[in-house]
């Protein structure tokens, strides 16, 4: 009876030993995934703001006085601030001050009818539309992914697991920005 007891604790042991090591991998390929996605998020910032000094190019000299200029200053201030931002917060951060400030350039745009149509205006619009595309979709499936891997490390048994094994809430959630 003790070598059954003996054999039924062992293998129980084994089954949870499993599992947790199951669970470690899983949420480490969930950190993967998160990390996957945002480098598609990185990636697309990365195209917008290598759109952006061209379009400011394009509608500088057309702009009047010190709104304008200001406009312009904003966007490649903002524009900078996004290169040199390192981690994921910072990113974030200076994305939404990048969409700001191209916004506001393009509300000072409104009142120029002929630079709005033009060719070369609406071909940098468009590709701005097309990456500004690429970001909503690229930060949906982020924030998807960190989401997940939040859920599941609330849970119990992964909670446990996921203390045990060092791996932490990811709070860079990629806001959508107010319009």
């Amino acid at each position: 009876m003790k070598k059954i007891l003996a054999l039924a604790v062992a293998a129980g042991v084994v089954i949870v030993a499993v599992r947790c090591v199951a669970i470690r991998k899983n949420l480490r390929a969930e950190r993967r995934s998160i990390d996957a996605n945002w480098a598609q998020v990185n990636e697309a910032l990365a195209h917008r703001a290598g759109l952006v000094p061209e379009f400011a190019r394009t509608v500088g000299p057309e702009l009047e006085g010190q709104a304008g200029a200001s406009a312009i200053e904003a966007v490649h201030n903002a524009s900078k601030a996004l290169d040199a931002a390192k981690d994921q917060q910072a990113k974030i951060l200076a994305n939404a001050r990048l969409d700001e400030a191209i916004a506001r350039l393009m509300l000072l745009v409104e009142n120029y009818p002929k630079l709005e149509g033009s060719k070369k205006y609406g071909d940098l619009l468009e590709a701005l539309k097309g990456a500004e595309y690429r970001i909503a979709v690229a930060r949906r499936k982020y924030n998807e992914a960190v989401e997940h891997y939040n859920a599941r490390i609330e849970v119990f048994p992964d909670n446990i697991v996921a203390t045990a094994a060092g791996m932490h809430k990811v709070d860079a959630y990629f806001q959508t920005p107010a319009i």
